[in-house]
């Protein structure tokens, strides 16, 4: 593997850690920022834990296409069956976010979006 696409993989890592970092971040902090109740709650909160699934299978697959050969070809047929499931997490979870309010619902929505593109992008890099 050159430079050049050691390179790109670090990038693609960290484009791909900020979206989990930021729903991470809104699930530590649901008390502060999520402030609705009941049935929107509970909507709203599925949809953060579906946003976090799809935002797993990205940063973790473009790690182990770093590791070496060995260790590579054990995890990476297991990390690319998940990458669907992340896209269905994801396309799940931007509909049920739109229950939160404020900051949740637009930056949950935003990097779930983000997580959903990568995956896509990555699966249509695999279908070739």
């Amino acid at each position: 593997m050159t430079w050049r696409e050691r390179l790109y993989l670090t990038l693609a890592i960290s484009a791909s850690v900020a979206p989990l970092a930021l729903i991470v971040y809104l699930l530590v902090q649901r008390k502060r920022h999520l402030l609705v109740t009941g049935g929107r709650y509970r909507a709203a909160m599925t949809g953060l834990v579906l946003a976090l699934i799809a935002a797993l299978p990205s940063p973790l697959f473009y790690f182990d296409l770093e590791l070496p050969i060995p260790v590579k070809a054990a995890w990476l047929p297991v990390l690319a069956g998940g990458l669907p499931i992340g896209l269905v997490c994801g396309l799940m979870a931007i509909p049920l976010l739109a229950f939160a309010r404020g900051r949740v619902r637009w930056m949950g929505i935003a990097s779930t979006v983000l997580c959903v593109t990568l995956l896509y992008l990555t699966l249509l890099g695999l279908s070739d």
